[in-house]
């Protein structure tokens, strides 16, 4: 019951934000990208299909300790000679009460799929969360370098404009006039790349979403959830701890152990006796004509009731084949379980260094960017009453627009590294 409610919320809270978002071409935040994407992605569909399967299985393993009913009919009539009628019904049903504990084992086996196939529709959502992070921030990151660039190509407008005007009165060289034209013209052209730039970004995220063809998909700037400001960071053990109980490749490695386990019982019980009990219930009826053309009709009811024992003797060693096999698994997926985890250790320490480095080379390309764009309004009034030369003035627009590259680049692996980190742990920071 707890899991057809899960579905049936599950459906419900994907439908609305489905409508929601579709409505007027709105803007998603990075929160409701995620849960559009954990709603209709086709690899996170898969794995909840896949975790129903199991369930189903899991039901069926559970219908394994009822016995199994049949019922069977059959009439015949022979129209030569005398003519003879035969009729026969019955109904049987048979039940294992002993096979080695196999069908317990089965049940455990099933139990513990279907525990592992919804791990792993956890995992398919952190899978796709951390993709969807991604390409969020990547249209973020390249908006608010356009806001930027369209600065930089006003004054780079401003200044051809001014520059024409001095060319043709002679105050200025006509080299200098072609470097300023030549600068606004890349400056425009750097605007026309990123537009281009972040129409591939919202085709990376729309891929990801699955979102429909005909339908507008924009993203919104949630400063609140992006803010870069004053970010303590947890303390590497704590965030391996966190990371280590919210994520589920430890729990899925040790569900493969546990049904590798099931696997070596139920090859134990091949070498068991199975113990077994038929019953069946059966009329039967006929007719005849007899010498004087009468009908004799005869025919009654018979009732059985029979237990049996089969003992394996040989089997041409598959059975021992099958214990063999199920260990060298099992020893397979224990020593899988120590690597996942070894595994999921470097990642997860991995993720917090680099997030760590990144805040340090955001903290260092912000106070750079700063600068230069200080510098680079000073070199703008200088370059206006002509004490420096087109050259350095261009020279120091170059310096100013590479650190708000770096700038911006660190900003946003900081903050995807943080949210990746986010979703490892299950807190936000």
């Amino acid at each position: 019951m707890n899991r057809i409610m899960k579905a049936i919320l599950t459906v419900l809270f994907s439908t609305f934000c489905g409508a929601v978002l579709a409505q007027g071409g709105a803007g998603l935040t990075l929160d409701s990208c995620l849960a559009y994407a954990y709603g209709h992605n086709l690899s996170v569909e898969t794995a909840r299909l896949n975790s129903e399967l199991a369930a189903s299985a899991f039901e069926g393993a559970k219908l394994n300790f009822l016995p199994s009913l049949s019922a069977s009919a059959s009439e015949s009539l022979n129209l030569a000679g005398q003519g003879t009628r035969n009729g026969s019904y019955g109904i049987n049903g048979s039940l294992t009460l002993f096979s080695g504990l196999a069908n317990l084992r089965s049940y455990q086996q099933s139990r513990t799929s279907m525990e592992q196939a919804d791990l792993r529709v956890t995992q398919s959502r952190n899978n796709i969360g951390s993709q969807v992070v991604s390409a969020y921030l990547t249209v973020v990151m390249n908006r608010e370098r356009l806001v930027y660039q369209r600065e930089v190509l006003a004054t780079a407008e401003q200044q051809r404009a001014e520059g024409e005007l001095k060319y043709e009165v002679g105050r200025l060289l006509e080299s200098d006039y072609k470097l300023l034209d030549a600068n606004y013209r890349s400056a425009s052209n750097e605007i026309e790349n990123t537009l281009i730039t972040i129409s591939n970004n919202l085709l990376a995220l729309r891929s990801l979403l699955c979102w429909a063809e005909d339908e507008e998909l924009d993203v919104l700037t949630d400063t609140a959830q992006l803010d870069s400001k004053a970010i303590l960071l947890p303390t590497l053990d704590s965030v391996v701890a966190q990371s280590l109980r919210n994520m589920p490749d430890l729990a899925i490695g040790q569900t493969e152990v546990e049904i590798a386990r099931r696997n070596v019982q139920i090859s134990h019980s091949a070498f068991s006796p199975t113990l077994s009990l038929n019953a069946g219930m059966a009329y039967s009826d006929g007719s005849v004509l007899d010498a004087s053309s009468q009908m004799v009709t005869s025919g009654g009811l018979n009732s059985s009731v029979t237990l049996g024992l089969n003992l394996p003797i040989f089997d041409r060693g598959q059975s021992i084949t099958r214990l063999k096999q199920s260990r060298i698994n099992l020893q397979q997926a224990e020593l899988q379980l120590r690597q996942t985890e070894l595994d999921l250790r470097k990642t997860i320490e991995g993720q917090w260094l680099e997030t760590r480095r990144a805040l340090n080379s955001f903290a260092t390309t912000e106070a750079l960017k700063e600068a230069y764009h200080a510098s680079y309004e000073v070199y703008s009034v200088k370059y206006a009453a002509g004490a420096v030369t087109t050259v350095e003035f261009l020279q120091q627009q170059d310096r100013y627009l590479s650190s708000l590259n770096d700038y911006l680049q660190t900003k946003y692996t900081f903050l995807l590294n943080k949210k990746i980190m986010e979703i490892y742990t299950g807190k936000v920071f």
